[in-house]
């Protein structure tokens, strides 16, 4: 099993590797540049959180076309019936998630972190300093707030990884359309735009979707069941679009 998800993570790794460095050079370029544009900062991971608010809208594109492009081609070219003699077809799918999961952390995980070094040791220090009596005691309440101000590269870690997590389940949603769907527009777009409808509807509600569980200031007001909820419906979401293409469009994975 180790050894087919290793080959699984080869077939992707110039994509995930090309956008990972891609995306990592845009952060870090973020990160140290748009603070300066008149924003107040009261902790140093300040400049990080500005940098990457606008992968909360995007990260459904960034962790679907590199990866789950490929489980169509599979399909349409019939390439998964012909891997049934070697491999039984529930283990071939199970590796093949494995690794597109594998590589959808990668891809906003590395980016973040190093986008997170590049705000604390790499940018610039605002003109007008910093106010230590604020960065200990900020004008707000910010979740994990002692690592935010004290401890900031395990801060960065732990929210890059909970935002790594929520991208392999945006990504489990493109996994499912290419292994059902026949539309390779769709397969590619559905996860984005699941995104935005899920945050339009729910945002009116007053509840977190998937984007608001991503956002920075989610985590300066968080409340545990509203934080969860956006990824659990998401997974739940994934699971009803399955059944969906099995039960009612009797769709097969593995076309004979």
């Amino acid at each position: 099993m180790a050894r087919l998800i290793r080959l699984e993570i080869r077939k992707l790794i110039k994509p995930v590797a090309l956008v990972t460095v891609l995306l990592s050079v845009l952060l870090s370029v973020l990160s140290c540049t748009v603070f300066q544009q008149g924003h107040s900062l009261f902790a140093k991971l300040d400049k990080w959180e500005l940098g990457f608010e606008f992968l909360g809208l995007l990260f459904p594109l960034f962790v679907t076309i590199p990866i789950c492009w490929q489980l169509y081609y599979e399909r349409r070219d019939r390439f998964l019936v012909y891997t049934l003699s070697r491999v039984p077809a529930r283990r071939y799918i199970a590796a093949k998630y494995v690794a597109c999961a594998v590589c959808a952390f990668a891809l906003i995980f590395i980016p973040l972190v190093i986008s997170a070094l590049a705000a604390l040791y790499v940018a610039p220090d605002p003109r007008y300093g910093y106010n230590t009596e604020d960065m200990y005691n900020p004008p707000w309440t910010h979740m994990l707030k002692t690592l935010y101000t004290s401890w900031p590269i395990l801060y960065a870690m732990l929210i890059s990884a909970w935002k790594g997590l929520l991208g392999v389940i945006s990504m489990t949603l493109g996994f499912v359309l290419a292994l059902y769907g026949g539309n390779i527009f769709i397969i590619l777009t559905g996860p984005f735009v699941y995104a935005i409808l899920d945050h339009f509807l729910w945002g009116l509600g007053g509840y977190y979707s998937l984007i608001g569980a991503f956002a920075s200031e989610t985590f300066a007001r968080a409340r545990p069941l509203r934080f969860i909820w956006g990824p659990v419906q998401a997974l739940l979401f994934c699971a009803l679009t399955a059944l969906f293409y099995i039960k009612v469009k009797k769709r097969r994975v593995y076309p004979l």
